[in-house]
């Protein structure tokens, strides 16, 4: 989906969503006045918060898609993920609303008057809830839009908040079970678990997450698909919002190569990634790769052996080996778990040092960063 459709989709939903829940904001607020009912009215309250979502979703949508400018040269994709953070907000100050007013109405409870027209527009809107919510959420994933799956996730728990009103108010003219303050307090208590759910997913993309598995090993693929690359490591990926990636990546190519030809490589790669990929590769880094030496061969794996017998040590790749000056040189990927990463390289550097004492040893620690 294009940038420009994915915002017109989005924009679209929500304006759905904003009438949708003004319209029954407006309808449940003079049912619950008249009938006295707590519970409508908080319900309306919350289809309230509910309009006020998806016009913040809208907003941040448009601002999502302006493009980059020296002040923000990366985009302003990230908006999206601000603007889903003021939604789970709202969500949350909904619950804690719905929480207090619940408490009030067990303390001073009012004895509710429900008619059928209660029954008739709180079950209507049940329905149309359930279908909003399951078509804001199916978007929302179609266009890898956090606020709109939040708010199709926060839509559907409205369903299930006016189908307790309904539950409550059936027990209460069959046996005279005054629970809709209860039932309040109840259906708060998930409100608020979701707005705090919400809220911590959101922050934990803001602060950047570990690229998904999948994305990470399809753009590694197309790279190691370019003849002559004998390998792809250390990618770090860095979202700038939705569908906007940016990378860099280390290639082992043969030590024989030239300048010229590592060029025309990176080049290759850089363009083939963000056709196939829809990735960024900002940078190329090379990893010379020993191809003409046998004895350079086995030491290398004599070496990679002994920094693999460690414990965290998940990977080893960027291994040169320099007979005439004598020096070993390769990178290990470290886990984060490690307690001392740099007892971990002393460790290593010293074993290596043991097993090829006329060698100089330099041992780089690389962080996890995908897989």
């Amino acid at each position: 989906m294009g940038v420009q459709n994915r915002e017109k989709t989005i924009v679209r939903t929500s304006v759905i969503g904003i009438v949708t829940n003004v319209i029954l904001a407006a309808f449940k607020a003079i049912v619950g006045a008249l009938s006295g009912s707590i519970a409508i009215v908080l319900d309306a309250v919350n289809n309230t918060s509910d309009a006020l979502s998806s016009i913040i979703t809208v907003i941040g949508a448009k601002l999502a898609g302006k493009p980059a400018d020296k002040a923000h040269p990366f985009g302003h994709g990230r908006y999206e993920h601000i603007s889903a953070a003021v939604i789970s907000a709202i969500i949350l100050y909904a619950g804690i609303t719905s929480l207090v007013e619940s408490v009030k109405s067990i303390i001073h409870p009012e004895t509710p008057d429900y008619t059928v027209v209660t029954f008739i527009v709180v079950g209507t809107a049940v329905v149309v809830k359930i279908v909003l919510g399951l078509y804001v959420r199916r978007m929302g994933k179609a266009c890898e839009s956090d606020a709109l799956v939040n708010s199709g996730t926060d839509a559907l728990q409205d369903a299930v908040i006016s189908a307790s009103t309904i539950v409550a108010a059936v027990l209460f003219l069959l046996f005279g079970w005054q629970l809709e303050a209860y039932l309040g307090v109840i259906i708060s208590g998930f409100i608020i678990k979701a707005g705090i759910e919400m809220i911590r997913e959101t922050i934990s993309k803001l602060l950047g997450e570990r690229v998904d598995s999948e994305l990470s090993g399809a753009v590694k693929d197309t790279i190691c698909e370019t003849e002559g690359v004998l390998g792809a490591y250390d990618l770090i990926m860095t979202s700038y919002g939705p569908d906007r990636w940016m990378a860099s990546v280390h290639i082992a190519v043969p030590d024989t190569w030239t300048a010229d030809k590592i060029d025309l490589v990176s080049r290759e790669i850089a363009q083939q990634v963000y056709v196939k990929n829809h990735v960024l590769l900002a940078a190329v880094g090379i990893y010379s790769h020993n191809t003409q030496n046998k004895e350079v061969m086995n030491i290398r794996g004599d070496v990679t052996d002994i920094a693999e017998a460690e414990p965290y040590v998940l990977q080893v790749h960027g291994f040169f080996c320099d007979l005439e000056k004598k020096t070993i040189r390769f990178d290990v990927v470290v886990d984060f778990a490690v307690p001392d990463q740099q007892a971990l390289i002393d460790a290593i550097t010293e074993k290596v040092k043991q097993a090829y004492p006329d060698f100089t040893v330099c041992v780089q620690p690389d962080s996890d960063f995908s897989d």
